[in-house]
């Protein structure tokens, strides 16, 4: 997501909405951050759940994955949280929205579940 949004940044109004590179901490927590999050969908009960192979897995998962984080933003927002009290722009929502796609959908298709469950 990180690479992707540095590379894509500024492309069709979009992208370029992280801060990149220019934080390493920040690329750092993002990182373990999609790796944490990436837990749900390799769970065999989710995994077998979704439709489709791996990448379609992963597709969906994405934009599952999205849903639950403006649902998020939107109560937080309503409790004034800090984290939330600046609503995100419509070309920052698309842009999240296609670079979740991307990390799900790379997330599922580099996962390898193991043949047989014990």
């Amino acid at each position: 997501m990180v690479v992707l949004d540095m590379v894509y940044a500024g492309w069709f109004g979009l992208f370029g909405i992280f801060p990149g590179t220019k934080d390493w901490g920040w690329v750092l927590k993002h990182q373990i951050d999609a790796t944490l999050f990436a837990i749900p969908l390799v769970l065999p009960y989710v995994w077998r759940l979704l439709p489709g192979p791996g990448l379609i897995k992963g597709i969906v998962y994405g934009v599952l994955w999205h849903i639950f984080v403006i649902v998020v933003s939107f109560v937080g927002s309503l409790g004034d949280a800090l984290w939330f009290q600046k609503p995100m722009q419509m070309n920052a929502q698309i842009s999240t929205f296609v670079l979740h796609i991307v990390w799900g959908g790379l997330t599922g298709f580099l996962y390898n579940p193991p043949e047989k469950e014990v």
